[in-house]
Order: structure tokens, then sequence, then C-alpha cells
């Protein structure tokens, strides 16, 4: 019989096997990436490029440019581009990052072929209708202004502009005057510049038939196309970090970021640190959980993120509580972190969190799309797998003695940037 009453064993695991990709060239030398992986017959198109917002001369030219990609070719509207992909029950995601543009094809395999032909009109041939770029500037302004009346989303974008100055890419957001700034000539201008098959990466990832990459290459791969440019990365700087609070006197509560710089994932602190800042606030049974959440009950959660971008890396401490409990949580967050900074951590909860990393990683990489994920995580940051086995033998080995040493290093409570949207 099964005793009920005895908490079953658990072993840590630490091994694992990550799915690596058949790397080549298409004719036009545009890379790709081939992670051949999973039992249904799905597969995903990334197709890649570096022109993000990091990038882009103006506020918003890179988010409208890659939303209006979609939105007419030579030989398609935007209507019938929707029906097209519907009719194959595919799926046609757009997005744009901070340092990337991607434009993103879900497909059954077996469809492939058929879309192919689509989806270059759509990279090669977008025509920026000034009538579908109108509609979009009017949604989105719309949505704007719902954001802008909500303390949460003022709070990250304020905490992200402390952290690296309204300008700075990393650091501007979107506003109605931007928006109206936007019209067809600054998309025609970062369309030129940035998506071509110079400045492309094309990742496939699921389970699709063997000759999958002819295909591609015929439609995607046959001839150089875009404007060849060269791959010089700009310079920004950052500003100086700061404190903002913007009072809301109709919101019952307070949305609060605290966070401050640190570094890429290529620092050598950085398994450290991030293991510290899982113990802070990673996971549901953190010290920022237990204390604001369970014993004070200021709110219904509370999280910290080491946030890694290409060229900078920031803590973010995130929660959202009654506009009375303001100040009492920024309290507890800075007691949190000088507790861990000045006390050991005692070993049964340190294997706790182990114990939660390395099941996390291993649940993170069982579809074809996450190990994708995990491919481009190291690529795009030029890293090699090898950073996944230093994180596992960093989780392995790490002991309280160097989680206190980085965090005397690097979370200083002084240096904490705060941002505080609603009441105090």
């Amino acid at each position: 019989m099964l005793d009920r009453s005895i908490a079953p064993a658990f072993k840590i695991q630490d091994k694992f096997e990550l799915h690596k990709p058949d790397s080549a060239y298409l004719d036009n030398g545009i890379p790709i990436h081939i992670i051949r992986s999973g039992t249904q017959p799905l597969l995903r198109i990334e197709l890649i490029f570096k022109g993000g917002t990091w990038h882009e001369a103006g506020n918003g030219h890179s988010f409208f440019t890659t939303k209006m990609l979609s939105e007419g070719t030579k030989t398609h509207t935007a209507k019938e581009i929707e029906e097209k992909i519907a009719f194959f029950g595919a799926f046609l995601d757009l997005e744009t990052g901070a340092d990337r543009c991607t434009i993103v094809l879900y497909c059954l395999s077996k469809y492939l072929t058929a879309l192919l032909p689509l989806l270059s009109e759509i990279v090669k041939c977008p025509t920026f209708p000034e009538e579908e770029l109108s509609n979009l500037k009017k949604i989105t302004r719309q949505n704007l202004e719902i954001n802008f009346n909500k303390t949460n989303y003022l709070a990250s974008i304020h905490f992200k502009a402390l952290m690296f100055g309204k300008t700075h890419p990393y650091g501007r957001y979107l506003t109605q005057e931007s928006i109206e700034a936007i019209d067809r000539s600054v998309l025609i201008d970062h369309y030129s510049e940035y998506f071509s098959s110079d400045r492309c990466e094309i990742l496939v990832s699921g389970n699709g038939p063997e000759d999958f990459y002819k295909s591609i290459n015929e439609f995607l791969g046959n001839s150089k196309w875009g404007h060849e440019k060269d791959n010089l990365v700009p310079a920004h700087n950052m500003a100086t970090s700061k404190n903002l609070f913007e009072p809301k006197e109709d919101s019952l509560q307070s949305s609060i970021r605290v966070g401050l710089p640190l570094f890429k994932m290529s620092d050598p602190d950085y398994f450290s640190s991030y293991i510290y800042i899982e113990i802070l606030g990673g996971y549901f049974g953190s010290r920022l959980m237990k204390n604001i959440r369970e014993d004070k009950g200021y709110t219904y959660g509370i999280h910290a993120n080491f946030v890694t971008l290409k060229n900078a890396g920031y803590l973010a401490i995130g929660t959202d509580v009654k506009k009375e409990f303001t100040a009492n949580t920024i309290e507890e967050i800075h007691k949190e972190i000088n507790i861990l900074n000045t006390e050991l951590v005692e070993v049964e909860e340190l294997n706790s969190v182990k114990n939660y990393l390395l099941g996390t990683f291993i649940n993170s990489i069982n579809t074809p799309f996450a190990i994708a994920d995990k491919f481009k995580t190291i690529h795009f940051n030029s890293l090699d797998y090898s950073f996944y086995d230093k994180y596992i033998d960093s989780i392995l080995h790490i002991n309280s003695s160097q989680i206190q040493e980085v965090g005397k290093r690097y979370f200083n409570v002084d240096k904490l940037s705060e941002v505080v949207i609603g009441g105090r």
C-alpha cells in the first residue's frame, strides 16, 4: 500500500540531451537552421531580421514596419492574405522586439509548399498601403489610450525609461505623438534598411518532409533580395537611473517596479546572479512571495526577473498592491535583498531552488518549438551550447557563500531604481 503521509522522494535531474539544429546556407547566403523534432506534422518557420528597436531611426519605425508587412503586397490585399492563411489552417505572427523583427509562420507540414509563395511575397514585396496604415495607427492609438489608464502598463514603460533613458531604444515607448509622426515613407526606409537577405536568418522547427529545405530555398534562397547593407551595430548610451512616483488619484492600487542594471548573458557572474534572483523572487516559493504575498497579504503575486537583451541586462521586480501598502511593500523588498546579502541561505531552501530550476529547464525542452527557442537564446547572444552545460553545472554546485557574495557585489538596495504608479 502507498503511504500518502510520506512525501515521495525526488531525484535531482542533472542529465539532459538538447537537440541541436542542422545549419546550412540557402543559395543566396541566408543562414538556415533546421531542428527536426516532434511527432506531430507541424512546422514553425521563423524569418529573423536584425531590425528591432535597437536599430530603428525613430520611435515606432520597427513596430509599424513589421506589422504592415502582411497588410498588402503587389498581388494580394490584406484580406486576401488573411483568407489564404486561414484556408490552410495556418497562423502568421509578426513580432517586433528590442533587437530583432521576426516573421513567424505556423502550419501543417503538408501545406508548407502551398504557403511559401505567399510568405516569400510578404517579406519581399510589401506595399504598405496608406489605408491599412491609417487603420493600424488608429487601432494602436486606441489601445495606447486604454493602456495609459492602467497602472501596471505605465509602471513597466516608465521603469524601462528610467533604466535606459527615454530616448534609448530599450527605454523608449510609443506615445500618441510618435504614432502620429509615422508615415509610409519611414516604413519604406526601415524596410529597405533591414529587411533583406543579408540581414535575415531562417529557423525551422518541427516535423516536416525531408525535402522542405529545397522548397524554402526555391522561394527564399534563389536570389538575393533587398538592399545589401553592412551589419554595423549602432551604439547607444544609457541614462542614469532614478526614482519616479506618478500619482493616480482614482486608482485603488499601486503598480511597483524595482530594479537595477546588470549585464549580458556572457558575463561570468550571470549564472550566480540568475540563481540569486530566483531565490529572491523567481518562483512561487521565493522569499518575496512568502513575505509579501503569504505572510503580509499585500499582493496576489510578486516576481523578480533577470531580463536579458542583446546589449544589456537588468533586474526587474514587479507587483501590484493596494495603495496603502505601497511604502511597506518597497520596504519589504529592500529587507529581503539585505537579508539575502548578509545571511547564508539554508541548505534545504537552496536544494529546493536547485531542484526547481533543474526541473523547469528539463520541462522547457520537451517540444520542437521550445528547443528552437533555446537555440535562439544562445545563437543571438553569441554563445554556444556549452552555455547550458555551464548553467546546469552552476545550479548543481553553487553554494550559499557564492550567492551571498554575488548579492553583495551587485544587489545593493541603494542602487535600486523604483517606479510607483498609483497611490502611496
